[in-house]
């Protein structure tokens, strides 16, 4: 009879401890999406350099000035802008369900 206890016991705290790790493991796996739209007093520019996490990840806008960053951890990121003939501009940020920015660049 206590052996059969015993053995519930193990049992339960075994699968509480597989189901609890299984949860932890799905938050680690949670990505997010980024897009946005860099412009000038102008309107949309095309080829805007965007490095995420100092060249972890480089992209380029669009014809309309639009991009797009796929599989985001979560964790603070930083992002930078650049063009010839404009202002760098340098943005840290947090993802969450929906990131959308919208980045206006200055002349020089």
């Amino acid at each position: 009879m206590i052996k059969s206890f015993v053995i519930a016991i193990l049992f339960v705290f075994c699968l509480s401890s597989v189901l609890h790790a299984g949860n932890g493991d799905k938050k680690k796996m949670k990505s997010f999406s980024l897009s946005g739209k860099v412009v000038d007093n102008s309107g949309s520019l095309t080829g805007v350099k965007v490095v995420l996490d100092n060249k972890e990840v480089t992209v380029y806008t669009d014809f309309d000035g639009n991009f797009t960053i796929e599989n985001l951890k979560e964790g603070i990121h930083t992002l930078s802008f650049s063009m010839v003939a404009y202002d760098h501009k340098t943005i840290s940020f947090n993802p969450s369900q929906e990131n959308i920015l919208d980045i206006k660049l200055y002349g020089r």
